[in-house]
């Protein structure tokens, strides 16, 4: 098959806009479409952004296609402004004319009016789709399209990230999976006729936290991270770092990546949370659950965000009480009970006021577990004895008592965040010990 890594497929991914460019918008798809993508076996080999430009993105396209990937895939510039051109690029660069739908035109219209809206006449040349493509149900006003150029799906998407999730998971997925080896896929005049990628690779993660791309590659020392059965990744972010292994979808590959995967998490034991699509706060949300425990917590330099990490998860309310943010001593003292004299003596970063603000929590919302923060999230208030980063972690679980002193590095967003993260792991691990005994 053409657009191969290791035997396994491969995508590429082009962006249009100049807002990307500039920086005024964060691109956020490139990194939901790689992860979605990797999850179906399909490696994307090639992610690019280019300027509204209609010649920039006709070669841009081109250029793709003449990689002969299994899928290429457009994101923005289908909107009814003169600066969309990922339509006229696409026709031009595919050699499909485009041709005007009025079953679409009558869709966008029916969308303005559910609005209550009245469509304008620009929106018009959003009902054009090159030759013999497909069209994709609406989500906002933007039609998508996807068509078969040779070897290559080519798949168009708005930049809206909602509306590109929604189509990519509505149309594009069930579309790419599920395929079965040898099926045609192309009808012959280049309209979708369901197979279109064999699944080459198999993808696993194993999610960790509290240890460094370092210190992991020192460990996992024993493997060769490039064997074609078993290639080994990582991706480090503020919620840890996963590790990503990639073999062949075959049963002679599957049995080596599963000897790897279990090698691996042998060797990290509890530092691993979660594989695949485990979050952290999702883990330990069903540990609480599994155990019957409610949760409270006590922020000061995270402001919330450990509460947001829990209350992200759909059902948290089993188990999540609530929390006080405080962030002033006064609500130190007044709300959570923490003694005034161990403030004045200690200082608010300190593992005794960060151990009396999770036991007040417990008190005063009732709770069996609680968590608490206390820390200098910077840029200034740091000290010598005290430096930017310092954060004090205390964790109560039924009565018992924990702190952690941990150093964050990094700006204060990011601080804050892997903070919040340390928290919640914290709690996980005190969790898997009350279940030991």
């Amino acid at each position: 098959m053409s657009g191969t890594v290791h035997g396994g497929a491969t995508a590429e991914m082009i962006f249009s806009g100049d807002e990307l460019l500039r920086g005024d918008t964060l691109n956020t798809n490139q990194s939901y479409l790689g992860e979605r993508l990797l999850d179906l076996g399909i490696f994307a080999t090639h992610a690019l952004c280019v300027t509204d430009d209609l010649a920039a993105m006709v070669e841009a396209i081109k250029a793709g296609l003449a990689r002969r990937p299994a899928v290429l895939v457009l994101s923005g510039g289908l909107g009814p402004t003169e600066d969309d051109l990922t339509r006229e690029a696409a026709a031009e660069a595919l050699g499909r004319p485009l041709e005007h739908r009025e079953d679409l035109l009558e869709l966008i219209r029916a969308r303005f009016a559910s609005r209550g809206w009245v469509m304008s006449d620009s929106n018009r040349k959003q009902a054009l789709i090159p030759r013999g493509a497909s069209s994709i149900p609406l989500t906002g006003t933007a039609p998508g399209f996807h068509v078969q150029q040779g070897d290559t799906l080519v798949v168009a998407l708005p930049g809206v990230p909602w509306e590109l999730k929604q189509m990519w998971e509505g149309t594009v997925e069930p579309l790419l999976s599920g395929v079965q080896a040898g099926a045609s896929s192309d009808d012959g005049d280049g309209r979708a006729s369901g197979a279109r990628v064999v699944r080459a690779q198999d993808v696993r993660r194993i999610h960790t936290f509290g240890i460094g791309e370092s210190m992991l590659a020192e460990m996992l020392s024993e493997f060769d991270w490039h064997d074609p059965e078993a290639t080994i990744g990582t991706r480090a972010n503020l919620d840890g770092v996963t590790i990503i292994l990639r073999g062949l979808a075959s049963p002679g590959g599957g049995d080596k990546l599963q000897t790897t995967q279990d090698r691996v998490l042998a060797i990290l034991g509890e530092r691993v949370y979660g594989t695949d699509g485990d979050g952290l706060p999702e883990v330990t949300g069903e540990l609480l659950r599994a155990a019957g425990l409610t949760l409270a917590v006590a922020e000061s330099c995270t402001g919330g965000l450990v509460a947001k990490r829990f209350t992200d998860v759909p059902g948290s309310s089993d188990y999540f009480l609530g929390g006080v943010i405080a962030y002033d001593n006064r609500v130190k003292t007044g709300l959570l009970g923490v003694p005034e004299d161990v403030l004045a003596a200690k200082g608010a970063v300190s593992s005794e006021v960060a151990i009396a603000m999770a036991e007040g929590a417990c008190r005063r919302l009732g709770a069996d577990c609680a968590l608490s923060t206390t820390g200098v999230a910077g840029p200034s208030g740091g000290s010598e004895e005290k430096p930017v980063g310092l954060v004090f972690i205390a964790c109560t679980v039924k009565g018992v008592t924990v702190v952690e002193r941990i150093h964050s590095p990094g700006q204060r967003e990011q601080i804050r965040e892997r903070s919040a993260f340390a928290a919640v792991d914290l709690l996980r691990r005190r969790l898997i010990d009350l279940a030991r005994g």
